[in-house]
């Protein structure tokens, strides 16, 4: 699978588009002064845990069903 193949995927991921919501609405609190950095940033790290989490969850379906 080439590289923009993986791409096109990404983009019709919903995990993805969750992911990017996560991040849009953790530093909008940031920058309208509703939560500190530190808790902006727990945040970002929160989301990115949860998305390689599903992804890895995804991808340990993928090689199951293959069998």
């Amino acid at each position: 699978m080439s590289f923009w193949d993986q791409m096109r995927l990404v983009l019709k991921s919903r995990k993805f588009w969750a992911l990017v919501l996560a991040l849009i609405a953790s530093w909008s609190a940031f920058a309208c002064g509703e939560v500190s950095v530190w808790q902006a940033l727990q945040a970002t790290i929160a989301a990115l845990a949860v998305y390689s989490t599903g992804v890895a969850i995804e991808d340990a379906g993928v090689k199951r069903g293959s069998r």
